[in-house]
């Protein structure tokens, strides 16, 4: 595929997209005065910025490209995810929001250690740490390769200029400018996608009921969802009703309850109520921004069957490129890539500010001897920042080298990160739903399901020819249910006493006024 070429005037949509970044991080730099600044932006972030925040954050590059080219090569089946996202979100907020906000909290996991105590707390960070380094590092690996293939741009280079950008921001700016930049990359987002599927639409002639029945032809719509096979039990079936449930419930739970990647905004906010219009906000945006991209994979396979000829041999994920490289005049070519920069930066420097406030709060603070000041801890915030990018940079990088072999698995390395999540989410829900889980039976859950889930997938997935694998939403099932057994049970035999737990279950929560 040729790559697409930028022109003067898309260099400088670019480059006005580089320098409103920098500008955000510079002014924001102007309300840090201690730790709570820099992490959590004073508490007072507002719920809009705060929602649209929560967007940018779990949406990347690999999004932008991958949903219309899910819908171009499959269909818009798997966009059913989006719908149970927002389905089953309401019950993440009822069951676990109201938890991070009895105390004056930085981190999702100080939880644990007021229903546990430190040890459960030190490793379910140290869970954290790790899978959302490595989730970050595939994340900017898999973009660098968007952009090699995109634009004709070095996968390396792409990764130690966008990374060593973002590390700076975030290091200047702290969470206000990290959560400011994403309000901005979530507009360019949408300018981008609107000039993409507005040339669509007009070379489909506006007709979308020929749209919807070309795909609905090829077995590309919702049918499927009328069918047998559909309600399947065969573990090994792509994506089935069992699939989609398990996605839905168990999503919204793990990000708002475990991924200091999503609380860490809500915490920014200034109360319970905010929080919750914030994700109201995220969750009512989603669905029809999630819609729009899969409907953008519909008109590419439209056009490329009914109106042009079909494209030369290429990916699924690269005809998106192919069409603007052919139909989009400059500077809207550029306004793409600064899009598909924003989406990638935007999950970059959450991740970063994520990794510094639990590596500065959960591990260091709590472990130094001496009472740490707060320009002291202010200046650790900072230097972790900039470790934790680094070390992303490098991650990504180490992956570059490693080779094409490695570049499929390396994506679906990302899933198995995911089902660590789950272990730490039984653990919380443990500890939520009941007044006997014990500290000593939590530490072990966390233990055995860490490695079970860091292990199993080597052998029974990654080692198990493609056309036999299972479907890779049930990746993290044993690891659960050995943490749920083990905290459950050894919970019961476990001798010891747990602690006071005023306000710190679901029952106690629930009797407040």
């Amino acid at each position: 595929m040729k790559d697409m070429t930028l022109r003067w005037g898309d260099w400088a949509a670019v480059a006005v997209y580089f320098a409103i970044t920098l500008l955000i991080g510079w002014r924001a730099k102007a309300r840090q005065g201690n730790a709570t600044d820099y992490f959590l932006d004073s508490r007072r972030t507002h719920w809009i910025i705060a929602g649209v925040s929560l967007y940018a954050t779990l949406f990347s590059t690999v999004s932008f490209v991958g949903m219309p080219g899910e819908a171009y090569k499959n269909g818009v089946l798997y966009g059913l995810y989006s719908f149970g996202y927002f389905l089953f979100t309401p019950l993440a907020m009822w069951l676990l929001l109201r938890f991070f906000y009895d105390t004056r909290s930085f981190t999702a996991y100080e939880y644990l250690e007021r229903r546990y105590d430190g040890r459960v707390r030190t490793l379910g960070a140290i869970l954290f740490l790790g899978a959302r380094l490595l989730s970050g590092a595939t994340v900017l690996y898999a973009a660098a390769r968007i952009f090699e293939t995109l634009v004709g741009w070095n996968a390396g280079a792409t990764i130690l200029v966008v990374g060593l950008f973002t590390i700076y921001y975030c290091y200047v700016g702290g969470m206000r400018a990290i959560m400011l930049t994403d309000f901005m990359q979530t507009a360019v987002i949408l300018l981008g996608l609107g000039c993409i599927l507005f040339k669509l639409l007009a070379l489909a002639g506006f007709d979308l009921g020929a749209v919807w029945q070309n795909a609905a032809g090829q077995g590309k719509t919702f049918g499927q969802v009328l069918k047998p096979e559909f309600y399947t039990l065969d573990p090994h079936a792509r994506f089935t009703f069992w699939v989609w449930l398990a996605m839905s419930v168990l999503a919204p739970l793990n990000n708002y309850g475990t991924d200091q990647l999503v609380v860490q905004r809500l915490l920014s906010t200034n109360s319970y109520a905010s929080a919750r219009r914030a994700i109201w906000l995220k969750t009512a945006a989603a669905l029809p921004l999630s819609a729009s991209f899969y409907l953008v994979g519909l008109l590419l396979l439209y056009y490329y069957q009914r109106v042009a000829p079909p494209p030369p041999k290429v990916e699924a994920d690269q005809v998106l490129g192919l069409f603007i490289s052919q139909h989009l005049p400059q500077p809207v070519p550029g306004l793409v890539v600064a899009a598909l920069l924003a989406a990638l930066m935007s999950t970059i420097s959450s991740t970063v500010g994520s990794l510094a406030t639990v590596g500065t709060v959960d591990l260091v603070q709590r472990f130094s001897r001496a009472e740490l000041s707060h320009e002291k801890v202010l200046a650790l915030g900072k230097w972790f920042t900039v470790g934790g990018g680094v070390l992303t940079i490098a991650l990504a990088l180490a992956l570059v080298f490693v080779g094409q072999r490695t570049e499929t698995t390396v994506v679906e390395v990302a899933n198995v990160c995911n089902s660590l999540w789950g272990v730490l989410l039984v653990v919380v829900l443990a500890g939520i739903f009941t007044s006997w889980a014990t500290a000593r039976a939590a530490f072990v859950a966390l233990l055995l399901g860490i490695a079970m889930n860091a292990t199993l997938p080597w052998f029974f997935y990654f080692g198990t020819p493609p056309a036999e694998r299972i479907s890779f939403a049930w990746v993290g099932l044993p690891g659960m249910a050995v943490a749920t057994l083990v905290v459950l049970a050894g919970s019961l035999l476990d001798g010891r006493k747990t602690r006071q737990l005023a306000g710190l279950t679901w029952k106690q929560q629930a009797s407040k006024p």
